[in-house]
């Protein structure tokens, strides 16, 4: 566990001072310097060996072979149930790779894998993967190999959102800077990395599926049962003396919080590179990455820094993003409070939300109406340029004892101001969902009184004399204490992971002013759009908690 668990280890895996270097050495092969190069080829050896490096060796048997387990059960394998709802133990950290039917080409990709018993294991591929895509081209049976342990820039290639044309053995070489050395499975005829710990073979049937999950996912919910294809396990080999490496991921920040900023970090080179206006990005783990995403560009012509967003969402993953917020061009993306200050002075309600209808989802995003469709949202919080008609924002000022007077309003928790036009309030939904359980079933009349609270709420404050400068009001449940130390980084993650684009923005009658709902919605058929079942949060055992806070109380 925690391998990847701080910025320092991540670093110190994969052999770099900064993330950003393994961009830079992608951006060089791109598009290496032709001219120099010819003026003097001695510079040019440096790429050639880069470029070499990319190509996997085949050898004829890896260290993961070493040892052949005689009865393959995956049930014996330390694999942990890491939340005490998940559906049973889960691969947190699987190498699985699959192969084009058609052409042959190898993907090795990341998805959780649940041990349904000692040779059947479910494979959680969502339909965007290039797993199910070779599942899905395939006739009859598909060989499938997951594989556990090896170099970790094995477990950074299998997650980074790469081009199709680079493979992840490819880029895995690039990282380390020697070929990556593959071996032929037994059982199969997938090439999978020779010096992995652990390889479970096997394969899956057109077709065949299985109840998967819940699982604690990485948006700090338990994501939602699925049917997912089933792998037949036919062989298990691996090394002498392995490890079997895992993650827990959770409510933000867990380990694949500095996994997730390392891969965005070092793909960001590449992104400027094919895409020329963006300056800056940066996709905040405490969102789950798929949820916000601050976009720093270049702002040359009105609104130039939409279109940058828009192209963004056409590459790869990027696809899942649920925000965007664009922002100047040297604004520090990842400073909170420059960004507070960016939608406080530059966003006009009515002109700078631009919500795009019936995008693609991922399909872990619980909150959207339907499992991989939701709405999409770009806020433009850049500085209007000349020939934009947009205007300069008008602040009003704003009573600093607004929060004060909220506070009065029933159903208000607490309240807190976040800028001079920006507030945000708790409040406590009744018979709405808890974080310590799920709620399946539609109830139609708790989900009504819950859109009335909201309401009330937002018209209440509205009406107050000295909210008339108060533009955005953002309302969540008061399992956010606006008052505990890391208040920000809560609030943070409630705000972006429990709210829809579709369903939860309401604006007044002049669009000038938004309330953004981020309360856990209470599941319905009934409302504007469809609430399906809501997952509990990711909580720890209260026993274990206790058990592991008296365990270190006597030895610190």
């Amino acid at each position: 566990m925690n391998l990847f668990g701080t910025r320092k280890r991540t670093k110190i895996a994969l052999g770099v001072k900064d993330p950003s270097e393994i961009g830079e050495m992608m951006v060089g092969l791109m598009k290496p310097d032709i001219g120099a190069i010819i003026k003097a080829p001695w510079k040019g050896i440096g790429l050639l060996k880069q470029g070499i490096s990319m190509a996997p060796r085949r050898v004829s048997k890896g260290y993961c072979q070493q040892v052949r387990v005689p009865e393959p059960d995956v049930s014996k394998l330390p694999i942990p149930t890491t939340w005490p709802k998940d559906g049973g133990p889960f691969m947190t950290l699987p190498l699985v790779v699959t192969a084009d039917p058609i052409t042959g080409t190898h993907n090795m990709g990341m998805y959780r894998s649940q041990i349904f018993g000692p040779k059947s294991v479910g494979l959680h591929w969502q339909k965007h993967k290039h797993g199910a895509d070779h599942a899905d081209a395939s006739e009859g049976r598909m060989p499938v190999s997951i594989c556990l342990g090896g170099p970790p820039e094995l477990i950074f290639s299998a997650i980074s959102p790469l081009p199709d044309n680079l493979s992840e053995y490819e880029f895995a070489g690039l990282i380390s800077g020697k070929r990556l050395r593959i071996t032929q499975c037994l059982t199969n005829d997938l090439w999978v990395p020779a010096d992995c710990d652990f390889v479970i073979e096997g394969y899956t049937k057109l077709g065949e599926t299985k109840t998967e999950g819940p699982f604690g996912d990485h948006f700090g919910h338990y994501s939602l049962e699925g049917e997912y294809p089933v792998m037949h396990v036919t062989a298990i080999t691996h090394r002498k003396d392995p490890t079997v490496p895992m993650t827990i991921v959770g409510i933000p920040p867990m380990e694949d919080g500095f996994l997730g900023e390392a891969i965005g970090d070092a793909l960001l080179p590449v992104l400027r590179f094919q895409h020329r206006d963006v300056s800056d990005l940066f996709l905040p783990l405490e969102t789950g990455f798929h949820n916000l995403a601050i976009l720093a560009s270049k702002q040359r012509y009105p609104r130039q820094a939409r279109k940058t967003a828009l192209g963004l969402l056409g590459a790869g993953q990027m696809m899942f993003q649920k925000v965007f917020i664009v922002v100047d061009e040297g604004h520090p993306v990842k400073d909170l409070n420059a960004l507070l200050d960016a939608l406080d002075s530059k966003v006009n309600i009515s002109d700078d939300f631009v919500v795009l209808e019936g995008m693609v989802a991922d399909t872990l995003a619980h909150a959207s109406p339907w499992e991989n469709i939701h709405n999409k949202l770009i806020i433009d919080a850049t500085t209007a340029i000349a020939g934009d008609p947009i205007g300069a924002v008008d602040n009003k000022i704003v009573s600093k004892s607004l929060a004060v007077s909220a506070t009065a309003i029933d159903g208000v928790v607490q309240a807190r101001m976040l800028r001079p036009s920006m507030m945000v309030i708790t409040t406590k939904i009744e018979g709405g969902p808890t974080p310590e359980e799920s709620m399946e079933n539609p109830d139609e009349r708790l989900a009504h009184l819950q859109r009335e609270r909201i309401s009330h709420i937002r018209d209440s404050i509205w009406s107050l004399e000295a909210s008339h400068g108060l533009r955005w009001l953002f309302i969540t449940d008061s399992d956010a204490n606006l008052e505990s130390e890391n208040w920000k980084r809560r609030l943070l993650w409630q705000l972006f992971c429990r709210f829809d684009v579709g369903r939860d923005l309401h604006f007044d009658h002049s669009r000038n002013r938004v309330a953004w709902d981020a309360t856990a919605p209470i599941p319905s058929n009934e409302g504007p759009l469809p609430v399906r079942r809501w997952p509990a949060v990711t909580l720890h055992d209260p026993e274990i908690a206790r058990n592991v806070d008296s365990w270190l109380s006597q030895r610190l």
